[in-house]
Order: C-alpha cells, then structure tokens, then sequence
C-alpha cells in the first residue's frame, strides 16, 4: 500500500511538473509577438523572481522539516534515556 502510494505521489509529481515546465516556458513564445521587446524583458525577470521566491520557499520548507526531525530524534534518545535509567535503577532497588 505504501509503495503503491509513492509511485502514484511520484507520477502525479511528475505529470505536475511537465506541465507547468511546459507552460512556463510556452507562456513566452506565445507572448513573444504580442509584446513589445521591453514587456518580454519585464516577463522574463518576473518569470525569474517567481522561479528564485518557489526555490527558496521549498528550501525553508525542507530546512524546517529537517530541524523537526532532528529534534524528534533527540527526543526519542533523551526519552529512551530516561526510561533506561528508570529500569536501572528499578532493578536495584529491586536487588
């Protein structure tokens, strides 16, 4: 079930990404005889910043994702630690 999930998440990603690659670079050369030299300029450097804004916004995304799974991981050793120290000391009381 989950490989099935990851297959059909990686195709969906992939048809996702061809068609906006394809509208993202159709989108100029349709405009290309409509607009004048200085609005393709202006297109291009718009089409730029969204490009720069979507990397680094799934960059700080990831980041954020990584940091919460080293805290969790930190977590589960200070937890496991606890518990660890726990059953010592339970079972010297015990002795």
């Amino acid at each position: 079930m989950k490989k099935t999930r990851m297959i059909l998440k990686g195709i969906m990603m992939s048809a996702v990404t061809l068609c906006v690659g394809f509208l993202a670079l159709s989108l100029p050369f349709k405009l290309f005889n409509d607009l004048s030299r200085r609005d393709m300029q202006v297109l291009f450097i718009t089409e730029l910043v969204v490009y720069f804004i979507c990397t680094i916004v799934y960059l700080s995304i990831k980041d954020k994702k990584d940091t919460e799974k080293v805290k969790e991981e930190e977590r589960r050793i200070q937890k496991r630690a606890k518990f660890e120290q726990a059953q010592r000391e339970y079972y010297d009381l015990a002795a």
